[in-house]
């Protein structure tokens, strides 16, 4: 277990459900990850997956979602296991495996994405000082986030709920107990998939951007439990040929794939959230 977590940082995650870092990424390396992105956004993709659902893909207006990033360009690589945030993996995942990698960029209109949870509360416990999320995902500010940026909006405890609210009903921070989750460029948003979140209306000039990371346990099936996403999630061999040690332990489980098919080229999308079916259990995903 890992010794880097401090009693306080687990204290307010197990309390609030997500914790920010600050100051993980320098400025340059977010500079650097905005110029790959702009190079990125610039070019059109298939996306495999929007196809096989049968869904409309709706290009949100003023936002650009790419995803897949990690099969996009090597430049996100080292995100794989960054060194300020494996710890917090080991920490309140266990044994994490990392499942999907997106980015997406507002610029000023773009709207809220509505309200969501990726996993029910019954898949985060706390128990004898152990934290287990069964789905976590990190959030790296590549820009600043402020209230007006189009940043993310959490619902604090909710990660712990034992009623649910009619989400739809309820239009950004009108959600009773919401709050907005705001940092400046470089610092990383940590959450468990069991709280419900959003993300706010963007009414401020520029752009910003975020990359986001999600990992499961090692033992959640998310290809059983999204099939139809799998071309997101598998990573090809010569992908994962030029990780390092530790990159391929964290992405190990795509050494088995039994019945995948292996996509052929880019799968990828500029395309935006489009809301799931309800997965079993009640929870709800949308991909952001």
């Amino acid at each position: 277990m890992s010794t880097d977590v401090s009693v306080e940082d687990k204290f307010l995650f197990d309390l609030q459900g997500f914790l920010l870092l600050r100051e993980v990424l320098s400025k340059e390396e977010c500079e650097r990850y905005r110029e790959v992105l702009h190079t990125l956004e610039q070019s059109e993709y298939e996306d495999a997956g929007m196809a096989a659902r049968g869904t409309k893909e709706l290009k949100r207006a003023n936002q650009v979602r790419l995803n897949g990033i990690v099969r996009l360009d090597p430049a996100f690589d080292s995100l794989i296991d960054h060194p300020r945030i494996l710890p917090y993996l080991q920490e309140f995942v266990g044994d994490p495996q990392l499942i999907n990698t997106w980015s997406i960029t507002k610029f000023k209109g773009a709207v809220h994405s509505g309200w969501h949870r990726g996993i029910t509360t019954s898949d985060y416990v706390c128990k004898d000082g152990e934290i287990r999320s069964r789905m976590f995902n990190t959030v790296y500010f590549l820009t600043d986030n402020g209230p007006e940026d189009g940043c993310v909006v959490g619902l604090p405890g909710s990660h712990k709920s034992s009623f649910d609210l009619k989400f739809d009903d309820y239009d950004g921070l009108e959600l009773p107990g919401s709050m907005p989750i705001t940092g400046k460029t470089g610092d990383v948003l940590l959450f468990s998939e069991c709280v419900v979140h959003n993300g706010l209306l963007k009414t401020t000039d520029g752009e910003r951007s975020n990359l986001y990371f999600n990992y499961v346990h090692a033992y959640y099936n998310v290809m059983m439990r999204e099939p139809k996403n799998c071309h997101h999630f598998y990573f090809p061999s010569d992908v994962r040929a030029r990780f390092t040690e530790s990159q391929r332990n964290l992405t190990r489980w795509m050494t088995s794939r039994n019945g995948i098919t292996e996509p052929r080229g880019p799968t990828f999308s500029t395309g935006n959230p489009v809301r799931l079916p309800r997965p079993s259990g009640n929870a709800m995903l949308l991909l952001r």
